[in-house]
């Protein structure tokens, strides 16, 4: 074996041979089914529907997205119009979040990825694009916003006329092409055949406390998160407030189902799950328990994975923020809750990747004997 055949698992730490791999076949940990390597085929075919969602995003970015109509007046505004107007209207969080996680993320990520099949790139320069490319995928949440994007075109229907535009259209189209992108590669790691680092062991010790740390912040901020309002809508001098489960009731009120399912499991259940998930992992782990070490590992494959869904609300609110705004007429606006609900969606975000699943495994192993 050539040291570059050999890989540590990113999940598990186990080092083993890293096979070829016919066009139908992927390359799994034999410990814990992380998956390590896929076809080349479906690596090539990953990077052209990387292309195809590049020149989707574009106009998805500078078209329209929305257009509202509400008492003889019109708003339309684009997806770098919706973070100015957010920042204009006195909601300059909302107006980060957005410009980040909608414009900046999703753009360095196609770029990044983009940038490995430049002919002649050196190898330093292509681990560097895999690794910041790999570092953002968790934060890449265009499907996310596109379904925040159809709860606000649901509840705007309630106090105005709305219609889908060119850039809501391409938007959509430029997620749908990404989702079925990262369904082809999976999660690869960047780097599967590098070996742990000597430090490993301290550093994840020290992943432990932070991820402890960040779920009891997590769990302390949930609870205002849903008790305090997360929007207000005034309609001919009516003022209206909604928590996220009133949110939910509105939604059912109109019969809107789906959505009312969607947003309560993102919005309520997933940041709980999280966070006691992450909670029962972290006891496990300083319990050194040998139990269901491949069952809690692919658990945390799920929390890490899910838990962007909750972004659903965040956007929602964003896209409401921006648009619906027509003086004393009907005006939206976010109110402390929607603060406090972003600051979970963040804290549990962070504290799943904090958190590494070879401490798992190494907590679990037998101590050496002198």
């Amino acid at each position: 074996m050539t040291a570059r055949e050999r890989v540590a698992c990113p999940d598990c730490s186990l080092q083993q041979a890293l096979p070829a791999i016919a066009d139908h076949e992927v390359a799994r940990c034999r410990r814990c089914h992380r998956l390590l390597r896929v076809p080349e085929a479906q690596s090539r075919a990953s990077f052209a529907l990387v292309l195809a969602a590049l020149l989707l995003w574009i106009p998805g970015c500078l078209a329209p997205l929305l257009t509202v109509s509400a008492g003889g007046a019109s708003r339309s505004t684009n997806l770098i119009g919706c973070a100015i107007r957010l920042w204009g209207t006195g909601y300059p969080p909302l107006c980060l979040l957005v410009a980040v996680l909608m414009i900046a993320i999703p753009s360095a990520f196609m770029l990044l990825t983009l940038a490995q099949m430049l002919p002649g790139i050196s190898r330093s320069s292509l681990r560097g694009c895999r690794a910041l490319a790999h570092h953002l995928r968790p934060w890449l949440m265009t499907e996310v916003f596109v379904v925040g994007g159809c709860v606000a075109f649901s509840r705007i229907q309630a106090v105005a006329t709305v219609s889908v535009d060119v850039g809501g259209w391409c938007l959509a189209g430029a997620a749908a092409l990404l989702l079925g992108s990262l369904a082809l590669r999976g999660d690869l790691p960047a780097e599967p055949d590098l070996a742990p680092h000597p430090d490993a062991p301290v550093l994840r010790r020290r992943s432990l406390r932070l991820t402890t740390l960040l779920v009891i912040a997590g769990l302390l901020l949930y609870i205002p998160a849903n008790v305090l309002p997360v929007l207000q809508t005034e309609r001919y001098g009516s003022i209206e407030n909604n928590t996220i489960l009133s949110g939910v009731l509105e939604l059912v009120h109109y019969d809107l189902w789906p959505l009312a399912v969607i947003v309560f499991l993102a919005s309520v259940v997933v940041p709980l799950a999280k966070l006691f998930g992450l909670a029962w992992l972290l006891w496990q782990t300083r319990q050194r328990s040998p139990r269901l070490l491949r069952h809690r590992t692919r658990a945390y494959r799920l929390i890490d994975t899910i838990g962007r869904w909750s972004n659903i609300d965040v956007f929602t609110i964003s896209i409401l923020g921006a648009l619906v705004q027509f003086g004393v007429l009907t005006r939206v606006r976010p109110e402390p809750g929607a603060m406090a609900f972003a600051g979970v969606v963040l804290i549990t975000m962070f504290a799943a990747q904090s958190f590494d699943p070879r401490a798992m495994w190494q907590a679990a192993a037998p101590e050496p004997q002198p």
